[in-house]
């Protein structure tokens, strides 16, 4: 397989990973509110940690698929998420991006590519 090909199968895939995550997590956190006395405060912390885990975990299985590049393919995987991000924000709410917006991102996508990194690493032992 060429690759290119190979990279950007590996990418597509983490991002299918991380929206599948996206959407269990949001399934998760509504129960969580809907059952629980959960505070504001607690909501933040708990989904900036499930979304650390869940672009970890996508930049771990995209960078496994590529077996190698983890950090450019965990990288790749966490800016096409924080542009999806920007331009839902833009385009369906008018919402520019914050300083702590970009904070926010810049650490979602430090967690993929770190994943991805691991991945790589990961497919390596295992061959």
């Amino acid at each position: 397989m060429d690759g290119t090909k190979k990279l950007s199968t590996a990418i597509g895939f983490g991002i299918v990973i991380l929206l599948i995550l996206a959407t269990v997590t949001s399934m998760i956190m509504a129960l969580l509110l809907k059952f629980t006395d959960m505070n504001e405060g607690t909501l933040a912390v708990t989904i900036f940690i499930l979304a650390l885990l869940s672009m970890l975990i996508s930049g771990f299985t995209a960078g496994k698929k590529a077996q190698g590049k983890g950090w450019l393919v965990g990288f790749t995987t966490g800016l096409t998420f924080a542009i999806l991000v920007f331009l839902v924000n833009y385009l369906g709410f008018s919402q520019t991006l914050s300083s702590s917006q970009l904070l926010y991102q810049l650490a979602l996508m430090g967690a993929s590519t770190l994943g991805g990194i691991f991945g790589v690493n990961m497919s390596k032992q295992n061959n």
